[in-house]
């Protein structure tokens, strides 16, 4: 069960909840020489402030309760843990098994807590059968990762970070659904403070380390972009890279508008034409620039009335007057994101 290395070598998937994280992930699934995590651990968020400072048999214990806990989720005999996810199923995978090859993993080579995030990914891939000592890479996908990329460049100095920004009112009526009390303020504070997170990173770290990709870009242009991602990560041309999977099985999707897809989409892209409101729309949009000016999404057309205008703008200067733009908002570190 040798590393490889592999352990130094990660994938992050960042971006806001419902930006498309989930469909990168799902690209990359079933590439030979990666190996991706089925869900999302928060490990910055969830696992970390937990077992700071404990014990090694307790850090033991936590990671399986917070990282590799998804590998006790089937239909038929959901688990509390499986609440909100009927649609899980990892009976085929083995928790006994995940377990023992990541407490095999840790003994190997543990070095502090940033290894455990990396012997749950290289655990569940031998459990797969995959071959460790040939994959180039391991792929973990949990929104706000982008917010701990100080934490990740110091752990992994070669590590890749892949961050997706969506048009932030598709974005909103997405996540909207999961989370119908998210006001259009609130949403698009935390919007821009993650979207400015994926541009401070690729400047401070590089555009070999970031990689920032538009949603709509990637549906659009599958091909240009996959191919973009795959020069990005060093790996090879693979079929696989056009059929979306989760933990190798096909992916149906992750829209919150319950759509099937056996591919890759472009039906969720303006979305919010017919179901946002031109105020919320307005909102939205001049809260986010100008970021929104640097991914390039347009106003809305044709121009809305006056009275509109006045009233979204009216919005816009009393949030930030109550609420410092986005400094005051507050990440849950227990919430499931995309």
């Amino acid at each position: 069960m040798g590393s490889n290395n592999l352990q130094d070598k990660p994938v992050f998937i960042c971006g806001h909840p419902k930006s498309g994280t989930s469909l990168v992930r799902s690209i990359l699934d079933s590439h030979p020489q990666l190996i991706v995590y089925p869900e999302e651990t928060a490990f910055f968020r969830r696992f970390l402030p937990l077992a700071k400072g404990k014990p090694f048999e307790r850090q033991i214990t936590l990671a399986e309760e917070t990282l590799i806990h998804f590998f006790t989720w089937n239909r038929s005999n959901p688990p509390p843990s499986q609440a909100g996810f009927p649609d899980r199923d990892y009976s085929y995978i083995s928790y006994e098994s995940v377990r023992d090859a990541m407490i095999q993993f840790l003994h190997q080579d543990f070095r502090d807590e940033r290894d455990f995030l990396s012997a749950a990914v290289m655990a569940f891939g031998h459990v797969r059968g995959q071959s460790i000592e040939n994959s180039l890479r391991w792929v973990e996908k949990s929104p706000y990762n982008e917010f701990y990329a100080q934490e990740i460049f110091s752990w992994w100095p070669d590590a890749r970070c892949i961050h997706v920004v969506r048009d932030p009112r598709d974005n909103f009526i997405s996540y909207q659904q999961k989370h119908p009390n998210w006001s259009p303020e609130f949403f698009t504070a935390n919007w821009k403070r993650s979207s400015q997170s994926g541009l401070n990173n690729r400047d401070k770290y590089g555009s070999k380390s970031v990689l920032l990709i538009r949603y709509e870009d990637l549906v659009n242009e599958p091909s240009k972009r996959i191919q973009e991602i795959m020069a990005f990560l060093g790996i090879d041309w693979d079929p696989s890279l056009i059929t979306p999977t989760r933990a190798g099985t096909q992916w149906q999707g992750n829209s919150m508008f319950a759509d099937q897809f056996n591919g890759i989409s472009t039906a969720p892209i303006g979305r919010w034409k017919d179901k946002l409101t031109p105020v919320n729309a307005l909102v939205i949009h001049y809260m986010a620039q100008p970021i929104n000016e640097i991914f390039q999404y347009q106003p809305i057309s044709p121009k809305p009335a006056f009275y509109q205008t006045l009233n979204a703008r009216s919005r816009v200067i009393t949030w930030s007057l109550k609420k410092g733009l986005s400094k005051f908002v507050r990440l849950n570190p227990f919430t499931e994101g995309d």
